[in-house]
């Protein structure tokens, strides 16, 4: 997964969703998502937990949404779950500190 400062939630595929059990076709709440190709409906669900270098988080709200395969990423890390965290981001260094 990538950190993303910029979204607002985390964001996995779906089939790891499915995969943790969730129904994201199911899913009652869906969200306005701008992408390169224009405005999608794309589900929203509660994630029980997230965990990250020793930092949890729980009832982490997501957004079940497949990334493009050449962008070699499977999701995104938003602020549903950063927001929580102080982050230290040394790109020089090579180091990412959450506390």
């Amino acid at each position: 997964m990538a950190l993303d400062t910029g979204a607002t939630y985390t964001m996995i595929p779906w089939e790891i969703a499915e995969v943790l059990g969730y129904e994201p076709a199911l899913s009652r709440e869906r969200i306005d998502m701008v992408t390169a190709s224009g405005v999608e409906k794309v589900p929203l669900v509660v994630l029980k937990s997230v965990a990250l270098l020793g930092k949890s988080g729980t009832d982490i709200k997501a957004i079940v949404h497949n990334l493009p395969q050449r962008s070699y990423v499977d999701g995104l890390l938003g602020l549903s779950f950063l927001k929580n965290l102080k982050i230290c981001l040394d790109f020089k260094k090579g180091i990412l500190e959450l506390d």
